[in-house]
């Protein structure tokens, strides 16, 4: 196209060239070859902007078929063939509404690499010219590339969720099912192969509750069953091969238990309707179990199918926190009542920040875990809390979430979920 934008231009600079050596002619042939230039300037004019806008159609709808693919590749594992077949379709359908262009776009190449997940594809259409036709260019090819690079990376998530007391109030319960629920359906949609993607759910009140078959692994104990802080390792990953998780029986844990990672939605939407709220609010504990869902060091806990993959398997880990209250509660290891003094929400917090840090430091072999967090109609030193465990980016706000509303926690999740799963082109 600029080829014969300046073949074109080089003609014109040769007519006014000629017009200004011949001195034979008068007032009307002056004006007539002048009027000449004009008309062939804004006719060259409209003639570029009919290829501009044909290059912008064929961008939009070339980017828009990659993304098609890429959806494609990702979330049903489909051949090089079929990937081929579902650009193809959404490119011409993306293009229908403009004949003059879907009729005689050729695909010049498409390829594809499902190990990579790089998708690139040239197209070329003749876009038909109005004066440059009359200098021979009866068409003009336009071009358009592109190139996407689709995450072919597993990815591991805990959501840690607050079951408290307080969540019963106002409806926050029924508010927190439907968001969680939101994320479930975008992380793991129906009809599509999602073995790329787990999910596991921390319920967490005055503690952690577990099947009894893991209380007994993680605690030593078989008759107690709702999870508190270690005595040593409060703030690492530490297996509990090396030190037990201490368990008791009086605390008001809310009978939701944990559900280890999987891929299965229909399981975990059962779960996340069935979730019940109790007790004063651990925070600290709620995050330690989403750490330990994570980490490679607990792998031999959960169980088959359900562990954790290793920090150094570029498997992309992340945990999502969510609060409505303050951290008030903490049993320093032992069965008694924690919620004496304001001591507690000091030391619930303090655990909080240094357990976050501990998950989003870089691990040996790998990457650290990434921490959204949201607060829902939660008080300050909550939001304050929430604000030091989320990961930092050059906005905040992309990994903290402040929600008052039903439909602010719905979005927070949702976006959290979409962010995930972004795709992004790569040119």
């Amino acid at each position: 196209m600029k080829s014969v934008i300046q073949n074109t231009i080089s003609k014109l600079k040769s007519n006014a060239l000629s017009f200004i050596q011949d001195t034979s002619g008068t007032f009307t042939a002056i004006f007539g070859v002048s009027a000449i230039s004009i008309f062939l300037s804004m006719g060259l004019a409209v003639d570029y902007s009919q290829m501009s806008r044909a290059k912008t159609l064929l961008n939009n709808s070339l980017d828009a078929a990659i993304l098609a693919a890429g959806n494609e590749m990702l979330e049903k594992n489909g051949t090089s063939a079929q990937l081929k077949t579902v650009f193809e379709n959404n490119l011409f359908a993306n293009l229908g509404q403009h004949p003059e262009l879907s009729d005689h776009t050729n695909i010049i190449e498409f390829n594809v690499n499902t190990s990579t997940g790089q998708i690139n594809a040239t197209l070329e259409a003749p876009v038909q010219m109005a004066v440059m036709s009359l200098l021979g260019y009866e068409t003009v090819p336009v071009q358009s590339f592109s190139e996407a690079t689709f995450s072919t990376t597993e990815v591991e998530i805990s959501m840690v969720l607050d079951v408290t007391g307080s969540m019963n109030w106002d409806g926050k319960l029924d508010s927190l099912k439907l968001a969680a629920k939101d994320a479930v359906d975008i992380l793991l949609p129906d009809g599509k192969n999602n073995s790329r993607v787990r999910l596991g759910v921390v319920p967490y009140s005055e503690g952690v509750r577990l099947s009894n078959a893991l209380v007994t692994k993680a605690s030593g104990q078989s008759s107690k069953k709702c999870m508190t802080e270690r005595k040593i390792n409060t703030h690492t990953d530490v297996s509990y091969t090396t030190e037990y998780v201490s368990a008791i029986s009086g605390a008001d844990c809310s009978s939701s238990k944990v559900r280890p990672l999987t891929s299965n939605a229909t399981v975990l939407k059962g779960d996340i309707t069935a979730l019940k709220a109790d007790g004063y609010t651990a925070g600290h504990l709620g995050i330690a179990w989403g750490y330990y869902m994570l980490s490679e060091k607990w792998q031999s806990l959960w169980p088959k199918g359900t562990e954790p993959a290793n920090y150094n398997s570029k498997t992309k880990k992340i945990a999502i926190l969510m609060t409505d209250g303050s951290f008030n509660t903490y049993f320093d290891g032992y069965e008694s009542d924690p919620r004496d003094t304001s001591q507690t929400i000091n030391a619930s917090n303090l655990d909080s920040i240094a357990l976050c840090k501990g998950m989003k430091k870089a691990k040996a072999g790998g990457n650290g875990i990434e921490v959204y967090s949201i607060a829902f109609n939660a008080p300050n030193d909550a939001k304050q809390t929430l604000k030091a465990c989320a990961s930092e980016d050059t906005d905040v706000t992309a990994y903290f979430y402040d929600a008052n509303s039903e439909t602010e926690l719905r979005t927070a999740f949702s976006e959290i979920a979409k962010s995930i799963k972004e795709l992004r082109l790569t040119r």
